[in-house]
């Protein structure tokens, strides 16, 4: 707990230090300052999913968030555990989280758990479909997750505090806020949550043991904007402690505690057709895994990545866009099972955007890195845009895409493999977008066939050890629906998301492990007034546990439920919400032998003010 007083200390010194960091558009905003301009910009032939604050809001984790509301497939060793995503049949590593424009997946496994990144520390969640390497770097292979925090440049005060408890003694709380101003904008947030997570296994007269945990996380972002000038400056610390619960066949003592910081600086400089900006960053993160909570005795990792690049934007004319990008990376990783080594990246990145005419557009993007151990892939990625009438549009990407392997590839002191080289995959996508009023209905298909996976696999000497050995073939269909409605006092809102996916393992002839063949997920949300009733569905297909396809986990229907109601709507408004998740009561995993939660409840209030 003394991390969590220091953490609280520390955010509240940065707060009275003025510098803060992000970006801006190549046009002039007057009042929001975009963290991340590659996304909106460079992406009109790729799928993206923002997720509305309203729905963010009414969920603890990123998973939790993602699993209801995207096709993306998580893999959660037990709620609150370990979660690893699979998008569009991919492996946790070929799925990136973008920070603020920042690549964040962990150097030592290059993943990111999805359950120790805070949902209410940004106010943009958007999920882009597809290769992202060009712009984003290793892992943006399935897809990418991004996770910002916009500034805006207005005169505004405001704060909001939420407070929930749930089942199996589940406190939380989170707060957020603003000092804005034309010049200076200031926002500050933090949550909290804790659970014992000791939830019935349903039809089985056992609990879910050691499987408590806490996660705290806060937050800071400044901004000063002078005329041309703009300075921001983001920064982020999270620390979790939890157990990791056991299965139903081998109980579990252990426990694992993990700590992250994340900080921005950008000084961004506009004239009239062009954009000069400079960034450093530093991430760090570390581990202590406990095999037997009741000794301290543990193994611990460490890393640090340091980031400094430049970013040259440029407007030749009305209708072409130009980005060039320089980013010098070094990463330092050590541990119980690692030597301390290091890994140098130079990456240089062209951008181009083409507006041939007012319905028509393309991109063309280029990547190549410089310095590292191994060869480094040339990369490329295509999209164009066409709206064929104001009710359909066609969206088209094709690229060349990798993922380099991890410390833990590399160098794990048993096993790890040095001469192991980046995975690559090709990959298309054909998009329809089709709007009918309130409607909108978005179709895509797609192919990834990707080579050099590596798997780790015992050696002659019986060590296992990653190799390149693996190639797959991945290709799909994803259908997303959409359908707002007002009147008077009504509002109904629908969005539903479903996936066919298959991922063949192109050495075995099989589907990949923990892909479903289907998902779909279904929200329906009717307010009147100031009452809101919603309704969220997720089924989820079995998934194969073994590499033979013989091991299954079966597939799962679930359905979550809540009311909201809000008081003094036009002066301070109070929302008070009650939710209940699993209404029906039904058994399910999503990995095998691991049981997900029986039906539960949660209550929160919040306020802003």
């Amino acid at each position: 707990m003394n991390q969590i007083y220091t953490a609280i200390s520390t955010l509240v010194l940065l707060c009275a230090t003025p510098v803060y960091a992000q970006l801006d558009s190549l046009q002039q905003l007057e009042t929001v300052v975009l963290t991340d301009v590659r996304l909106t910009t460079f992406s009109d032939g790729y799928k993206l999913q923002a997720v509305s604050d309203s729905i963010i809001s009414k969920n603890n984790s990123l998973t939790d968030l993602l699993r209801d509301n995207t096709s993306i497939y998580f893999k959660e060793n037990g709620y609150g555990m370990v979660s690893s995503p699979s998008f569009r049949g991919t492996n946790a590593s070929q799925t990136a989280v973008i920070w603020n424009g920042i690549a964040i997946n962990s150097a030592l496994t290059g993943q990111s758990d999805f359950n120790a990144l805070p949902v209410n520390a940004y106010n943009s969640i958007t999920v882009r479909s597809g290769g992202g390497s060009v712009q984003y770097g290793s892992g943006a292979i399935g897809g990418s997750v991004h996770l910002n925090n916009e500034l805006q440049f207005i005169e505004q005060r405001d704060t909001e505090i939420g407070l929930s408890c749930g089942s199996y003694t589940t406190p939380a709380a989170y707060f957020k806020s603003s000092v804005l101003g034309r010049a200076v904008s200031v926002v500050v947030g933090g949550s909290f949550i804790s659970s014992e997570n000791d939830y019935d296994y349903i039809d089985r007269k056992m609990k879910n043991e050691n499987g408590e945990f806490l996660r705290f996380n806060a937050n800071a972002s400044v901004g000063f904007k002078l005329k041309q000038h703009l300075i921001t400056w983001n920064s982020e610390y999270f620390y979790g402690d939890r157990s990791f619960s056991g299965s139903l066949t081998a109980p579990s003592n252990s426990a694992y505690n993990d700590i992250s910081t994340r900080n921005l600086l950008r000084w961004r400089l506009e004239g009239n057709r062009f954009a000069s900006t400079f960034k450093l960053a530093h991430l760090m993160e570390q581990y202590r895994y406990f095999p037997n909570r009741d000794r301290y005795a543990f193994n611990k990792g460490l890393a640090n990545s340091y980031i400094a690049g430049y970013v040259f934007d440029y407007k030749a004319g009305k209708n072409i866009e130009l980005s060039f990008d320089a980013n010098f990376t070094r990463i330092e990783g050590s541990g119980d099972n690692l030597d301390h080594n290091a890994r140098n990246n130079l990456a240089g990145i062209f951008l181009l955007k083409h507006r041939l005419t007012k319905k028509l557009s393309y991109g063309l993007n280029l990547r190549q890195e410089l310095l590292n151990d191994f060869e480094n892939p040339f990369l490329f990625s295509f999209d164009a845009l066409l709206e064929v009438n104001k009710w359909y549009a066609l969206k088209i990407n094709g690229s060349k895409n990798y993922r380099t392997p991890s410390f833990n590839d590399l160098f794990w002191t048993d096993g790890g493999n040095p001469n192991l080289e980046p995975e690559t995959s090709f990959q298309g996508e054909f998009g329809n977008v089709i709007k009918f009023g309130k409607l909108q209905l978005d179709l895509n298909a797609f192919y990834i066939a990707s080579e050099n996976l590596i798997q780790w696999r015992p050696n002659t000497s019986g060590v296992w050890s990653p190799e390149n050995v693996s190639e797959a073939q991945n290709y799909g269909l994803e259908v997303s629906i959409n359908y707002t409605r007002k009147f008077r006092s009504h509002a109904l809102n629908f969005s539903s998301n479903y996936a066919y996916t298959k991922a063949i393992n192109s050495e075995k002839n099989t589907q990949q492990i923990y892909v479903p063949f289907h998902k779909a997920t279904g929200t329906i949300s009717y307010a009147y007034k100031k009452l809101v009733l919603f309704v969220q569905s997720r089924y989820t297909g079995e998934v194969y546990t073994t590499t033979d396809n013989i091991g299954v986990v079966a597939a799962s229907h679930i359905i979550n439920s809540g009311i909201d109601y809000t008081f003094n709507q036009a002066d301070i408004p109070i929302t008070i919400a009650i939710k209940a998740n699993n209404i029906f009561n039904t058994y399910y995993e999503n990995v095998a032998y691991r049981p997900m939660p029986d039906r539960n409840f949660e209550t929160s209030i919040n306020i802003k003010f």
